[in-house]
């Protein structure tokens, strides 16, 4: 009975693949998700590398540690971003310590954090966040919420984080004069990064 539940389970799986029901990389990459994008980077790394270092910056930008630490090995015209992503990640050891042996935070510890969050602990809201982007186990609905939250309560980097979904069109509707609006923000509360972003970009 065993052995024909997991043969059922297989086909299904198999079905929902052929019928465009799962999402490829590339779609997931595109939809905004980070380490798909970090994934996607290094996909086909001999073939292309223009498009790879593209995802590489932008998973990185959106705070992926992974894609931050491995933009280092590639030099392209963004690289006055990449020194300001570098620098961040330099900042980040207390999230390395703490999270990156961790495949998912437990339940618990989540709970934990949703509590100091609502009680207005700013760094924890962009740290929920910053655990969905690093696939830690916050699911993007509820790290959106939290984003959205410390950006009202003015993290610069959730501003930022903000600002970016508004100029790429991940989660909201592409809106470029709210993205710049965003992110000038996030400068002006001392993000380095968010003003070399907008040099490059808004030119």
């Amino acid at each position: 009975m065993n052995l024909f539940v997991r043969l059922i389970f297989s086909i299904f799986l198999c079905f929902l693949s052929s019928s465009g029901f799962t999402k490829s990389l590339l779609d997931k990459a595109q939809d905004g998700h980070p380490s798909s994008q970090f994934e996607l980077a290094f996909k086909d790394v001999s073939v292309n590398t223009g498009p790879i270092s593209d995802w590489l910056l932008i998973a990185a930008l959106q705070d992926h540690q992974k894609a931050i630490n491995y933009l280092r090995k590639f030099s392209n015209d963004k690289i006055l971003i990449a020194n300001e992503l570098r620098l961040i990640n330099q900042k980040n050891t207390e999230f390395l310590q703490a999270y990156s042996s961790i495949a998912k935070i437990k339940k618990k510890d989540l709970n934990r954090l949703r509590k100091k969050g609502n009680d207005g602990d700013v760094d924890t809201q962009y740290l929920m966040w910053f655990l969905y982007v690093n696939d830690k186990g916050v699911k993007k609905s509820e790290a959106y919420t939290w984003l959205k939250q410390a950006a009202g309560n003015n993290h610069p980097k959730a501003l930022f984080g903000l600002g970016l979904l508004y100029y790429y069109g991940y989660i909201v509707p592409e809106e470029k004069d709210k993205a710049k609006k965003l992110i000038q923000k996030s400068g002006r509360l001392g993000l380095s990064l968010a003003l070399t972003f907008l040099a490059s970009i808004f030119k």
